[in-house]
């Protein structure tokens, strides 16, 4: 584990509340844009659960895990800083540098930093590594450096994602408004893992913000300029830091408007003509996209004649660090079904209740075993059968059922690990629970106790 002698420090402490100030007035002016009282509660109820939640990032990751990805970002933060102080010039140079190269300006102060084994510059070769203290910079120059606050903008950006997520569905599903919340905002594992200085909390906030645009753009006909600027600028996001996602969201967009044209359609027989069009359309549009987007340099891993082997290298270096800890798992299997089976049920029910070894993996296993129930009470009611045809039979659950399933195998045919599946994972988590919420609601199913005490206790019912 690579390790800072220190990123939190008592300085956190005291530029914290001029922080939680700004962020704070910035929500509040949101929340109180709308006259329902329920949206209010909220809109501060979930602000507050994110910054817990970044307070026990904050602290977990300097005194639990000692250093880790999110002291890799901090260091080079500081050194983005300290090129910055030595030749104001430097600025422009890291807004147009896509990564760190052995030849750049930049290099120096990466290599020559003093940080423990000397591993920053290594980490800055790749593009999605760099993207993360670029994006630091801003709320490290505003707050002085702070690591706490640097956490708090990022989980910030992360849960204005969500709540654009939670306002998408919102617009379709109203009476399911407490469901919804529940699954974008109050998801434990998803909101702890969005709450600090990564790659993640940035990804899961354009998700929310592209899918939110998009419906101004194609359903509700408003604030159609502000909507195109927030899809540019998340989707390049996207693009330099996980193209994959970029990819799955497209596809499942394109899989959703597909299905809401196809139901326009009276007839049965043209209609499932029709849904077969627009499936190989679908797969077709997708395909060249894949093509297209993956043509770029920041994106040729994801080429389709590359992608099973990359996935087998990335799974065998996962396995080679893994394998000294306790969170190591494997799918020991060559058969591409039982791989993707594998694959999704690490993703959405593992780790099980034995498999936990620290406090922090309890949020994921709590997680799982929801899922898992879930589902299991929707297959033991409604049978295995209703579950796929229910989710062909709705535009809206294709699309989540799309997103979540290929984003599950996409990462958990390639992880080896539980603590690193739990970060990944959660782009595709919200998507899984609203996709099952959906399901009950279609066929009426009423929801187990225990689950409505869930919902109870993340959104108390008021009027």
């Amino acid at each position: 584990m690579f390790f800072l002698v220190s990123f939190f420090s008592g300085q956190d402490l005291l530029v914290f509340p001029l922080c939680f100030v700004v962020l704070f007035f910035i929500l509040r002016s949101q929340a109180n844009s709308y006259k329902d009282p329920r949206m209010r509660m909220l809109y501060y109820r979930a602000f507050y659960f994110k910054m817990i939640c970044v307070f026990a990032f904050t602290l977990l990751t300097q005194f639990y895990f000692k250093g880790g990805d999110t002291s890799l970002y901090y260091q080079a933060t500081k050194d983005l800083r300290a090129a910055i102080t030595d030749k104001a010039d430097n600025f422009w140079e890291i807004m147009k540098t896509q990564k760190l190269t052995y030849k750049s300006p930049l290099f120096d102060y990466f290599y020559y930093d003093g940080y423990t084994a000397d591993v920053t510059y290594n980490y800055m070769l790749n593009a999605g590594n760099f993207f993360p203290p670029k994006l630091a910079l801003i709320p490290s120059y505003l707050f002085w450096n702070s690591y706490l606050c640097i956490n708090m903008c990022f989980g910030f950006f992360a849960l204005g994602g969500a709540i654009r997520l939670f306002k998408t569905f919102l617009h379709f599903y109203p009476a399911q408004y407490r469901e919804l919340a529940l699954a974008c905002l109050f998801l434990p594992g998803v909101c702890f893992w969005s709450a600090g200085l990564l790659k993640d909390p940035v990804t899961f906030g354009c998700i929310g913000f592209i899918l939110y645009a998009f419906l101004n753009i194609a359903i509700k006909k408003e604030k159609i300029l502000i909507s195109l600027l927030w899809i540019v600028i998340c989707s390049l996001l996207l693009f330099f830091i996980k193209v994959y996602i970029l990819l799955v969201l497209v596809l499942s967009i394109l899989v959703w408007q597909f299905a809401e044209f196809n139901k326009l359609i009276k007839n049965k027989t043209l209609r499932s003509i029709f849904a077969v069009m627009t499936f190989a359309i679908s797969l077709s549009i997708g395909y060249l996209l894949l093509n297209y987007l993956t043509s770029f340099e920041a994106a040729q891993q994801y080429q389709l004649d590359k992608i099973a082997g990359q996935a087998e290298v990335q799974r065998q270096q996962y396995a080679l660090v893994a394998s000294t800890s306790d969170s190591h798992f494997s799918i020991n299997t060559s058969n591409p079904f039982a791989l993707v089976v594998g694959g999704i049920s690490a993703t959405f029910y593992r780790p099980f209740l034995w498999e936990i070894n620290s406090p922090i993996a309890l949020l994921s296993a709590a997680e799982s075993l929801t899922f898992l129930l879930l589902t299991l009470n929707f297959m033991f009611k409604k049978g295995v059968k209703k579950f796929f045809s229910l989710s062909f039979s709705e535009p809206r659950i294709l699309m989540c059922f799309v997103f979540a399933f290929v984003f599950a195998i996409a990462v958990g045919t390639a992880s080896a690990n539980f603590g690193a599946l739990s970060r990944y994972k959660i782009p595709c988590m919200s998507f899984y629970l609203i996709m099952i919420i959906l399901m009950y609601e279609k066929t009426n199913l009423q929801y187990p106790r225990w689950f409505k005490k869930i919902i109870n206790l993340a959104v108390p019912f008021k009027g």
